[in-house]
């Protein structure tokens, strides 16, 4: 008898249509662009679209077909595409689900360490599952009453929680930034092509945006800290 907290939470009902629609437009593009850079000699920089057209697709492929969330009275197992990781109950301090505004699925949860650090619980989500939210706080609910995880407040974990809230909000909007710059480079590309002007290469048109990158988080990054230290109830 396992009272209830033995559960594996895996992908059984229909793949939505997004991802096998991403799939196969991996696919087409990988192929395509292999197609039309055999007739002029392919060169190192083509291969990276359909490269990455392809890690896309295999990514979505493994991450319905091999992921896993293995929960025992031991701990929480998570398989993810190409690795498997185990948290003992010990070493858990709360399964939240939150909401993702910008990605499929909108309502993932996420395992919280005593570190603070979080990681997704494959398939525990509105896509598996009718009520993600309840399915998560009866888990919870279930652990505890067995003695396997406390809910105690710990204030510690729970900063170290919101700080990496905060640097993951700051890695968003500085992504958004650079994809600003991205747009922006190929305006301006082209526009030179009807001046006859100078136009930029293929790695400077990727390297520039690689390069703001970092830069945009850390201004992000310390804003955000500044902010939210302004916030605290501590501060004068």
């Amino acid at each position: 008898m396992n009272d209830g907290i033995e559960r594996e939470y895996r992908g059984r009902r229909v793949v939505p249509t997004a991802y096998p629609v991403l799939v196969a437009m991996a696919v087409i593009v990988a192929i395509g662009v292999l197609n039309a850079t055999t007739l002029s000699g392919l060169q190192a920089s083509d291969v990276l679209v359909p490269a990455a057209w392809l890690l896309i697709g295999v990514r979505v492929v493994l991450e319905q077909w091999r992921a896993r969330t293995f929960v025992t009275a031991d701990g929480i197992t998570v398989r993810e595409p190409l690795r498997t990781r185990t948290w003992a109950w010990t070493e858990i301090h709360g399964i939240r689900v939150e909401k993702n505004r910008w990605g499929s699925p909108h309502w993932p949860a996420y395992l919280y360490g005593i570190d603070g650090r979080r990681v997704r619980l494959p398939h525990l989500d509105e896509l598996q599952l009718d009520d993600p939210i309840g399915e998560a706080a009866d888990l919870c609910a279930t652990a505890v009453r067995l003695g396997l995880m406390s809910l105690e407040t710990r204030p510690e974990v729970e900063e170290r929680i919101r700080r990496g809230a905060r640097r993951r909000t700051a890695w968003q909007r500085a992504s958004g930034a650079s994809l600003v710059v991205v747009v922006a480079l190929f305006v301006r590309d082209f526009w030179m092509i009807f001046t006859d002007g100078p136009t930029l290469s293929f790695l400077l048109l990727l390297g520039i945006p690689l390069l703001c990158l970092p830069v945009f988080f850390l201004l992000l990054d310390r804003l955000g800290e500044t902010l939210a230290a302004r916030r605290s109830p501590g501060h004068a």
